[in-house]
């Protein structure tokens, strides 16, 4: 993961040799490059790991093209290299971040506490699974993502999201899938790590390390709205740990960030051809997740997946074409 960047972008390779002088991340191109698999998986090396890729192929972007976002969202840990793309802080802050936010949450899912687990659910509403969530006790079961219309994240522990696999097919759900995850991640067995990453916050976020753009707005997965100073900035980094990915609202909130009053297939053929083209996304870092649940919103939304050196090119030929 990331060697390809690493051999043929200057920028990313100078990007993850410094990173590797930050404290406690010595070991993470190692990781990144050789695993091994069960490390890799550990959320407490997967986070720093995935962030790290995610910013090498940002540094790539910006050696290659002179693209500017007009705005930035993130998937649940994403959301620190959305704040990286838009400038609130800089990769060495965001490292420090999410080093302990792995390390918290990864503590949070160990013994003595319960097991933990996920389970994406398709083809079931909201208000459904809600009442479902309820029904089960709210005290160990939380809606985790809400990715579009049709697939929705539960969380909790062991015992009760497989009550919910079991309960959720019963009321007409398609299909229900457990997830390969170590813990019940955005659920109230994340409250000790929420406690400790308030904490965290309230000491790294501060003027003289954190700047919120005035050009370029971050949309916080817990609240589906933009940061607008540091104190929002702090409280959404805190509430997303236990708090549900909101992503179908995060990217609508996106679309009207760029003119497009909601998603394309809500509008009219006139509005449309008014608007022009609804904005192209772009996912940054490993895997193609996020293009596919933009896709799922709306398959009027084009996205554009970069993760290598091959997907910075594409990008780059994509812009000079238009």
């Amino acid at each position: 993961m990331g060697r390809d960047l690493y051999e043929n972008s200057p920028a990313a390779a100078a990007f993850l040799d410094r990173v590797i002088e930050f404290d406690g991340m010595d070991h993470i191109r190692e990781l990144c490059f050789e695993g091994p698999a069960e490390l890799l998986t550990r959320t407490d090396n997967v986070q720093p790991a995935i962030t790290a890729i995610s910013l090498m192929v940002l540094e790539a972007i910006r050696e290659a093209t002179d693209i500017t976002p007009i705005a930035c969202a993130g998937h649940s840990l994403g959301e620190y290299a959305a704040h990286v793309a838009a400038g609130s802080f800089s990769a060495e802050v965001a490292m420090n971040l999410v080093r302990w936010r792995g390390f918290w949450m990864n503590q949070a899912s160990q013994p003595p506490n319960p097991p933990g687990a996920m389970v994406a659910v398709m083809g079931l509403g909201a208000g459904a699974l809600k009442g479902i969530v309820a029904e089960i006790g709210t005290d160990k079961l939380a809606v985790a993502n809400i990715n579009s219309p049709g697939q929705i994240i539960i969380s909790g522990t062991k015992d009760a999201v497989e009550q919910v696999e079991s309960t959720a097919k019963e009321a007409g759900a398609k299909r229900c899938v457990m997830l390969n995850v170590s813990g019940a991640w955005h659920s109230p067995l994340m409250v000790p790590a929420e406690a400790k990453m308030k904490g965290l916050l309230e000491e790294v976020i501060t003027p003289e390390q954190t700047s919120i753009s005035e050009s370029v707005k971050v949309v916080a997965n817990a609240t589906s709205d933009v940061v607008h100073d540091l104190d929002s900035l702090r409280h959404t980094l805190t509430r997303q740990i236990t708090s549900p990915v909101r992503w179908d609202a995060c990217v609508k909130r996106l679309l009207g960030l760029a003119g497009y009053p909601d998603f394309p297939s809500q509008l009219s053929e006139d509005i449309r051809e008014e608007l022009g083209n609804p904005p192209v996304f772009v996912e940054i870092g490993p895997g193609k997740v996020l293009k596919g649940l933009l896709r799922s919103n709306d398959r009027k939304l084009k996205a554009v997946n970069v993760e290598d050196v091959a997907g910075v090119k594409a990008l780059k030929d994509m812009v000079e074409v238009n």
